[in-house]
């Protein structure tokens, strides 16, 4: 899997330089590259399916196929070569998922009904003072992999908790 994110950044890389170029890119190669980042974020925070991957790689192929026939056109072979080395690389090469891939933006584990909000802790806002809040309000804490805490409940009381919180550390 990380080799498909390291594939999309070479990818928006050489979007951007074509750009740089005055490459019209149609909106439709945009859409595609968006969809393979969401389809990437989202196996990264669900687990990926086998459905997924595929998906992914064809949208990233797509995207390949007509960015590097626009480079082509506006770029030296050598500076062709270079974007060739890159996402060949990609392919190849194991990327440690922690090295590149972006905290997550999907929330599992939140029932539909429920508020939340992400809170990241530091030293003036430890773990230990969001449970203790949490729990006056009567809020559900879920830890996540990277630390960041998950805090959700009724609307109106996770309002109060913002409030608080903001109002003590602010």
């Amino acid at each position: 899997m990380g080799h498909n994110l390291f594939i999309w950044k070479t990818l928006e890389d050489l979007l951007i330089e074509l750009r740089k170029k005055d490459v019209q890119i149609p909106a439709n190669i945009l859409e595609d590259l968006r969809t393979a980042r969401s389809l990437i974020e989202l196996s990264y925070s669900n687990g990926a399916s086998e459905e997924t991957v595929t998906k992914t790689e064809v949208y990233l192929t797509n995207v390949e196929a007509y960015l590097v026939d626009q480079a082509q056109r506006v770029f030296e072979p050598a500076t062709v070569t270079a974007w060739f080395k890159r996402l060949q690389e990609g392919n190849m090469q194991v990327v440690k998922e922690e090295t590149i891939l972006p905290k997550s933006r999907f929330v599992s584990d939140v029932p539909c009904d429920r508020q939340w909000i992400r809170i990241e802790t530091d030293s003036k806002l430890s773990e230990e003072c969001v449970l203790k809040l949490a729990t006056e309000w009567h809020l559900t804490v879920n830890k996540q992999d990277d630390g960041r805490l998950i805090v959700h409940g009724q609307l109106d009381d996770v309002k109060a908790f913002v409030k608080q919180i903001a109002a003590k550390f602010a």
